[in-house]
């Protein structure tokens, strides 16, 4: 295994510290599998779009170093260097880089992330010559880290197109390259691994656990952080390695440093599961972005409410580590599975907290919210929708005794079932995350009788729901009593009188 990343730490940690250190890492890196790395190959093939003096000089000088397709514009292109395809009247080319003399018409939405390795801009060249450099350096055999795990199982944007929105796409949003990009015709999001500047935004803003990183993934961070027991975790990130490495008084004292690939990948859910698995404070050295920032308060809060005493603190609140003393709080083992979704997680964790307490509301913040869905009962006809629409399980259905429920605790707000609600019978207050045990629970927000085949006497839907059709189908049927009737029979009675009439 090897420590290079670390090594600095090593210089100020004695050797119990350095010990959980190396060890903590080690659990990181073994989720690290032989997929973990890629190769590309970059050719020679260039495609310049525009048609003015600059991009003719560029191509004339450098026509027998480059395969040069040269088109005044193009309508869209997509792909990673190597393997870039760009589209114009119809036509599909294929090139391994892309050079623009003409202004592309970018979304502006996208234009102020970072350029895609193997897009050229150029006005960012200074001269003809730089271009050149630029381009030559990108043409060969590359290597590069997968480090972006990815569950479309959990997402909130793959797929879900029954209303002809997207409903999440936070991570391609706060993305600050196109590492992450989205196909609003398929409802699919496409990844360039090779584009990743291991930022870790869009881990920490997906509210369902979908993304997460390869070699720092929720379980394994939750088994390196139990090595630090009654001790005091100080989270940062690796680029901030070289600056814990110049503070002397953390050896010998209960702090010791737990790095990630970036400490803006974490949320309240990371951080929860860091707290409870130490029972100790735990310290953030670095950059904190608003997101990471919003998950600091909103689980401070939390333990403001239960234990009247902060559990995090930032790098602006760190004095001498010496002087620092160990709060305890209750530690909980919990061992969540891959499959369960970032916000069930969240309420195992808290359930175990609270008990039969009531700790009153928490206030949603800007990238946190929380509802407790207002369902009107006397417009719904559980048709069912918004159940088939909720992957978080938030809404469920109870066939046998025609019931629709909701938990809250599990909703990411994602507002997908108040837009599919043919009734428009569902409201989503923002009204906050209550610190008591009903909010963890599935709740009944929709009621109706069952309705009997006439024939059969089997049940087969709802009073609410037969009635709804009745409305809307008898008007057409007319005079046909068969067809009426039909309306009040199960799928098998209603092929039998139906092949009974025609008989």
């Amino acid at each position: 295994m090897q420590y290079d990343d670390i090594n600095p730490l090593f210089q100020i940690l004695n050797a119990t510290q350095s010990a959980i250190l190396k060890d903590g890492y080690n659990i990181l890196l073994s989720n690290i599998g032989l997929d973990y790395q890629s190769d590309i190959s970059a050719n020679n093939t260039i495609l310049v779009v525009g048609e003015n003096k600059l991009a003719n000089e560029f191509v004339s000088k450098t026509q027998d170093k480059f395969k040069i397709i040269q088109k005044s514009y193009i309508e869209q292109y997509g792909g990673i260097i190597g393997d870039f395809i760009s589209i114009v009247e119809n036509e599909e080319i294929q090139t391994s880089q892309i050079i623009f003399f003409i202004k592309p018409q970018l979304d502006s939405r996208i234009i102020s992330k970072t350029a895609q390795i193997g897009i050229h801009f150029a006005n960012e060249y200074h001269s003809i010559d730089s271009m050149i450099n630029a381009i030559e350096d990108l043409i060969g055999d590359f290597t590069y880290e997968n480090t972006i795990l990815y569950n479309e199982n959990k997402c909130q944007y793959h797929h879900r197109s029954k209303t002809g929105n997207s409903y999440c796409y936070e991570c391609e949003n706060i993305c600050p390259t196109f590492a992450i990009t989205k196909d609003d015709e398929l409802k699919e999001l496409r990844f360039s691994d090779i584009d990743c500047i291991f930022c870790g935004k869009c881990v920490g803003v997906c509210p369902s656990g979908a993304m997460q990183k390869a070699n720092a993934p929720l379980i394994e961070i939750t088994k390196a952080a139990r090595l630090y027991q009654d001790k005091i975790p100080l989270i940062v990130g690796k680029q901030d390695i070289e600056y814990i490495s110049q503070i002397n008084d953390i050896k010998d004292s209960q702090v010791i440093p737990l790095v990630l690939p970036n400490i803006n990948m974490l949320n309240e859910v990371y951080l929860l599961s860091i707290l409870q698995s130490t029972g100790t404070q735990c310290l953030i050295y670095g950059n904190i972005e608003s997101n990471l920032h919003d998950a600091i308060e909103f689980v401070n809060e939390i333990y403001n409410k239960i234990f009247n005493q902060k559990a995090i603190y930032t790098q602006n609140e760190l004095t001498s580590f010496n002087d620092i003393k160990i709060s305890s709080f209750p530690k909980y083992i919990y061992n969540a599975e891959s499959t369960e979704f970032s916000r069930e997680i969240f309420a195992e964790r808290i359930k175990f907290f609270i008990k039969d307490n009531d700790y009153g509301i928490l206030e949603n913040k800007p990238s946190i919210k929380y509802t407790d869905l207002n369902i009107r009962s006397d417009k719904c006809t559980l048709c069912m929708s918004c159940v088939e629409s909720c992957n978080t399980n938030a809404l469920i259905s109870s066939k046998s005794n025609f019931e629709l429920l909701f938990n809250p605790s599990k909703c990411t707000t994602c507002n997908v079932c108040v837009d599919i609600c043919p009734e428009h019978a569902i409201e989503m207050p923002l009204d906050g995350f209550r610190l008591h045990t009903s909010f963890f629970e599935y709740k009944t927000q929709a009621y109706d009788e069952p309705f009997k085949c006439i024939e059969c006497g089997k049940i087969f839907a709802s009073e609410k729901s037969i009635t709804k059709v009745q409305s809307i189908m008898l008007p057409l049927f007319g005079n046909d009593e068969v067809k009426k009737k039909s309306i009040l029979c199960c799928a098998d009675c209603k092929v039998k009188i139906m092949f009974k009439a025609q008989s």
